[in-house]
């Protein structure tokens, strides 16, 4: 009779095992599932971009609303503006304007929407914040040719894919400044630059 209740012990154990073995693998796919569906995305925020403007033109996001609203959880005492770039035909330069004390930022993102760079506008010079996007390639094209008695003064950012966006994003303290901030995100500038002779 001792052997029985070791048997189902160990029959318990097996079962315990098996039913644990399944729970992780369901929980690895589940995981691994969730994480690669940005991939597969077709409406993602880069495609629904790209129905509303050509690349290295700034358009101005409509307003934050309950009825219509193109993009998920916007601020409605935010202004939000957008252009698409290129990188393939050369470096694409960024110039945003900023207000003195209202928060305004720069978000740039790769063509599956992620942020690899942000700037807010501490980090203008002038009133205005400018950078260079460029690919791994173009900067070291560009670097070859910096003076070495001169440092160069451009924000260079490194994107890691071709296509991409810049989002431009302006808080405006109550809705009657909303306006302002409208035309502080509308004057984003993306425009190609030329490479070094």
């Amino acid at each position: 009779m001792t052997g029985a209740p070791a048997r189902l012990r160990a029959a318990a154990f097996d079962v315990l095992m098996i039913v644990l073995g399944g729970a992780i693998t369901a929980g690895l796919v589940h995981i691994v599932a969730i994480l690669i569906i940005p991939l597969y995305a077709s409406n993602d925020a880069f495609a629904r971009l790209s129905q509303l403007a050509p690349v290295n033109k700034t358009v101005l996001l409509p307003e934050a609303n309950g009825a219509a609203r193109l993009f998920p959880y916007a601020d409605p005492a935010v202004a939000a503006a957008f252009c698409r770039y290129d990188l393939r035909d050369g470096p694409v330069r960024v110039k945003a304007p900023i207000a003195r004390y209202e928060f305004s930022s720069l978000s740039f993102h790769t063509r599956r929407g992620a942020i690899f760079y942000a700037l807010t506008d501490r980090a203008a010079t002038q009133n205005a914040l400018d950078a260079l996007v460029v690919t791994e390639k173009q900067l070291r094209t560009i670097s070859a040719r910096d003076s070495e008695d001169e440092p160069t003064r451009d924000l260079r950012i490194v994107s890691s894919t071709d296509e991409g966006f810049v989002l431009m994003r302006s808080f405006s303290q109550s809705p009657s400044q909303l306006a302002d901030a409208e035309a502080r995100v509308s004057a984003l500038k993306c425009q190609p630059e030329a490479m070094p002779p």
